[in-house]
């Protein structure tokens, strides 16, 4: 008896406690039962005696329409959560004010490869970048509702800033207007995710580079996620980051200046001997002297690392492949 009784309760516990999309979103009180009528009262029995009439200056009106839902979710907020920022909801747009040396990490370019990280196209055009449409990623969302983001980056002469603000919205494949609730807590949250994401990923980075060991590893050629030929290593983002710093010179490679939350090193070249290239198994890369660019970006406990020139166009895929094999000798020893 005791066992069907504890079933009994816990069920009705458990029923109590449905995370419901409706019940994350309204208030569950009898204020809002529409359905209830305000009360009436018969009058009262006068025995001859005429009574004063009632002032009607205060009677509560009939109310027997069905009342609008209540969204009760507390509204999204812009998050300080770079070093000395400063935040604002301006009515459209969720904004995060930094200083310019930060805009280095926090820009449209890393903004694009977090969504194409999630599945999520978008489209780059100067200062402006419009996702493709996605889901909200909330729990306490009807299902099938999704967003297009606005992303701007605004430049000024020591600070930068970046604002996301919704484009469109629709919900099952019906688009429609969001209030003004709607854009400060879509807007502020996926500003929050964007910013929290590229912050916890240069951390980790930064503690990769401090517990590097700088041994040899394997590597060899791929194509990375952008359809560029590369050189894949075997190696984390630290461990690559330390031993390209001290390969690359020995190509003719010499950095100039460099970011290492970013994985990138900006190189100055100039060409080797064609006997030191030989000496390496492979023929010299037809390459000009000048400035070239290095990028690494990690996968996992891998990394890859594309060179480009000073443009940011990839090399040749002749002279790409000489210096990737050359790079993967040396790295190996």
């Amino acid at each position: 008896m005791k066992k069907i009784v504890f079933t009994l309760v816990s069920a009705a516990l458990l029923s109590a406690c449905s995370n419901s999309v409706e019940k994350m979103q309204t208030a569950n009180d009898t204020y809002q039962n529409a359905d209830r009528e305000t009360p009436r009262f018969s009058p009262l029995a006068s025995g001859g005696v005429t009574l004063p009439q009632a002032d009607p200056t205060y009677e509560l009106p009939q109310l027997n329409g069905k009342k609008e839902r209540v969204d009760i979710r507390p509204p999204s907020t812009p998050l300080a959560i770079i070093k000395n920022s400063l935040t604002q909801f301006d009515g459209e747009r969720a904004l995060i004010v930094y200083t310019d040396t930060q805009a280095e990490l926090y820009n449209l370019k890393q903004v694009e490869r977090l969504l194409k990280e999630e599945g999520t196209n978008s489209t780059l055009n100067g200062a402006v970048l419009i996702s493709d449409w996605a889901l909200t990623g909330r729990a306490d969302d009807k299902a099938n509702t999704e967003i297009r983001y606005k992303v701007e980056q605004v430049t000024a002469q020591d600070a930068s800033a970046l604002a996301v603000s919704v484009e469109q919205m629709r919900r099952d494949g019906v688009i429609y207007t969001p209030n003004q609730a709607d854009k400060q807590r879509y807007a502020s949250d996926r500003l929050n995710r964007f910013v929290s994401a590229l912050t916890s990923a240069y951390n980790k980075q930064q503690q990769d580079l401090n517990n590097a060991s700088a041994g040899p590893f394997q590597s060899g050629l791929i194509t990375d996620a952008n359809g560029r030929m590369a050189l894949g290593m075997d190696a984390s983002f630290g461990q690559a980051w330390q031993r390209l710093g001290s390969t690359l010179p020995k190509l003719g490679f010499n950095a100039t200046s460099e970011s290492a939350g970013r994985g990138y090193r900006e190189l100055k070249y100039k060409p080797l001997d064609k006997q030191e290239w030989l000496r390496l198994g492979v023929n010299p890369p037809n390459l000009e002297k000048g400035v070239y660019r290095m990028q690494i970006s990690a996968v996992g406990k891998q990394s890859a690392v594309v060179i480009t020139d000073e443009d940011g166009k990839t090399l040749p895929n002749e002279a790409a492949q000489s210096l990737y094999s050359a790079l993967s000798v040396l790295l190996a020893q």
